[in-house]
């Protein structure tokens, strides 16, 4: 089912208003493309069926179309949301330095956002001044903060270390439910995207092993954060 709106309206009547409008049986109207085909006289005043009405089950998935509120680019956008939502929780309690570091990561998710919502390639992009391989190779060398290997999360950590942490998990189900919206059959749409989001939950582990080791947020040791 497809949802008709005002603007797709006023498109196709860009070279004049037609006599008359014949809804498609398969489509719906907007409450705005409703009311502007009442203004330029083309329904009735009778009320619309109910059929013609947006059901709270269903969603926008864009400008012209309605979708299942459990469609998969709708439920990858609420993992979007919840990741953004931590993030800000983070930002809250932070000094400024840690505050810069998440406001690209923030950032970041609000551009992976607009992507899927408009269809259109992701911006180019850095994390704490890196970029996608820098990223990567810095979260693979755990040496760099005097570790032996890889970190396990503990409490003695400290909070902001495990809130990095929760921010790198969230992360990562953002990315599978981004594989999973932008699938397919063969093909996978978005591959910035998903290079973007699986980038991001590898600066989170970088960002939690400054943390957890007490360097500060540029990777000075200063004691824990």
């Amino acid at each position: 089912m497809r949802y008709i709106t005002e603007q797709e309206l006023r498109d196709s009547f860009a070279g004049g208003v037609p006599p008359r409008f014949v809804l498609p049986a398969d489509c719906r109207l907007t409450p705005l493309a409703e009311q502007y085909l009442r203004d330029l006289r083309l329904l009735g005043d009778e009320s619309l069926p109910d059929r013609r009405r947006k059901p709270e089950h269903m969603t926008h998935l864009n400008g012209r179309e309605m979708v299942y509120k459990t469609h998969p680019r709708i439920l990858l956008r609420g993992k979007l949301d919840t990741l953004e939502s931590d993030i800000l929780l983070v930002m809250v309690g932070c000094d400024d330095a840690w505050r810069a570091l998440l406001l690209d990561a923030l950032q970041l998710v609000r551009n992976v956002l607009a992507a899927d919502v408009k269809d259109a390639p992701l911006p180019p992009w850095k994390l704490g001044g890196m970029d996608a391989e820098e990223v990567h190779r810095g979260s693979h060398h755990p040496e760099a903060f005097g570790l032996s290997g890889h970190l396990l999360p503990a409490p003695e950590q400290g909070l902001l270390a495990a809130q990095l942490n929760r921010l790198r998990a969230v992360c990562r189900e953002a990315e599978l439910a981004g594989i999973a919206a932008w699938q397919d059959g063969a093909l996978l749409r978005h591959e910035d995207c998903i290079l973007a989001l699986n980038r991001l939950s590898s600066y989170f582990y970088l960002l939690q092993l400054r943390a957890a080791t007490g360097a500060g947020p540029n990777g000075e040791r200063n004691g824990r954060t």
